[in-house]
C-alpha cells in the first residue's frame, strides 16, 4: 500500500467516512499488505515490520520520525512501548561495554 493511500484510509477511518454507517462501533476490513501473518510474539513481529532493524538505528531521527505503530488503547501503547525501549536499552548498553564491535 502506497503512503498516500494508507493516509487516506485512516483519514477515513478517523473521519468515521470508512465501511457502513455505525453508531460508533464498527468493523474495519484491514487492507492484506498491512496484516502480519506469521509471528511466535505479535508486540516482536509489530517492531520488526516497522522498526527494522531497530538495534543499528534507534539512534537516527529521521529514521525513527518516519515511521508509527498505531495502538487501539492505552495499554496497548504502553505494552509496545515497554518493548521498544527494552531493544533501545539493551543496544545502549551493548554500545557502552562494548563501543567498537
Amino acid at each position: 500500500m502506497e503512503v498516500a493511500d494508507f493516509a487516506k484510509w485512516i483519514l477515513e477511518i478517523g473521519d468515521g467516512n470508512h465501511g457502513q454507517p455505525n453508531d460508533g462501533y464498527a468493523t474495519i476490513e484491514i487492507p492484506p499488505a498491512l496484516l502480519i501473518l506469521k509471528y511466535i510474539d505479535p508486540i516482536d513481529a509489530i517492531v520488526q515490520s516497522t522498526y527494522a532493524n531497530l538495534t543499528n538505528h534507534f539512534m537516527d531521527p529521521q529514521f525513527l520520525q518516519s515511521r508509527a505503530i498505531l495502538a487501539s488503547i492505552n495499554e496497548l501503547v504502553e505494552q509496545q512501548n515497554d518493548y521498544d525501549l527494552s531493544i533501545i536499552l539493551g543496544s545502549l548498553i551493548l554500545l557502552i561495554f562494548y563501543p567498537f564491535t
